[in-house]
């Protein structure tokens, strides 16, 4: 069942509007998420301490582990190449050079490690190290012990479940919206968008409300299930009335805004 939609301009990135989803999905349901679990592009250091915040189980790929070894990051020592002592603070490199920290990014909340640049710019592996002009850095933030247990619970079985019954479950559902017109944008400015998102999210979910139950029905069940039948087709009516009031135009009203 879908239980909440967030409509973005295309500008937006996916993985800045979990916490929203979080909450409009806890408002909806009146229950605790208890794990999130979600692709790449969720798997960012800030989704994860916000989940670990929040005490959800971060079931996501790590973010910059999925990229690593692309652009120009290609052929280039990992991260892991590099050794870190907390009782000085430092890194050392694979040639036994140390990383002493230099400074700190407020906005990210991370520290920055460098070697000295002359050191980097006579190093014999330089271009398997590095391609910037003064040499080889690293970013470390602020709460990475805390960030370094959740990544690595994020790569438990559990959590491999999880993402791979994602990948089907959500692939499935926007294949099925894309019937519905999900792909396409029919209105304009966002919070047209939204009704429109909100009514193909609905059809799916009563279409999931009125299938029949399957197996045999017990004598004692019946009445039960006639019920159920009842408050479905009362369901599809006020739905069909609901689509009617917003074709003709008529969305505050539609969507109780008043």
């Amino acid at each position: 069942m879908i239980t909440a939609t967030k409509i973005t301009p295309g500008s937006v990135d996916d993985g800045h509007v979990l916490k929203g989803m979080i909450e409009t999905h806890e408002q909806n349901t009146q229950k605790k998420v208890d794990t999130a679990v979600g692709d790449s592009k969720y798997g960012t250091i800030d989704n994860f301490l916000l989940c670990h915040d929040l005490g959800i189980k971060a079931h996501m790929p790590s973010f910059e582990k999925k990229h690593r070894g692309s652009g120009r990051q290609k052929g280039i020592f990992p991260r892991e190449a590099f050794t870190y002592h907390p009782e000085t603070d430092t890194f050392t490199c694979p040639v036994g050079q140390t990383l002493r920290r230099r400074n700190y990014n407020k906005k990210r909340k991370h520290y920055e490690y460098k070697a000295s640049a002359k050191i980097c710019a006579q190093c014999e592996l330089r271009k398997k190290c590095t391609r910037a002009k003064e040499g080889r850095s690293l970013k470390r933030h602020a709460r990475q012990d805390e960030l370094n247990i959740i990544l690595e619970k994020a790569k438990g079985k559990g959590a491999k479940r999880d993402i791979k019954h994602r990948q089907d479950l959500s692939e499935r559902s926007f294949a099925w919206s894309t019937r519905y017109g999900f792909k396409r944008a029919k209105w304009r400015r966002l919070w047209r968008m939204e009704i429109q998102d909100f009514l193909i999210a609905a059809i799916q979910n009563i279409t999931i409300l009125i299938k029949q139950p399957k197996g045999r029905i017990s004598k004692s069940n019946i009445q039960k299930v006639e019920r159920n039948k009842y408050l479905k087709r009362e369901l599809c009516s006020c739905f069909i009335r609901f689509c009617m009031t917003v074709i003709a135009g008529r969305f505050n009203m539609a969507l109780g805004f008043g």
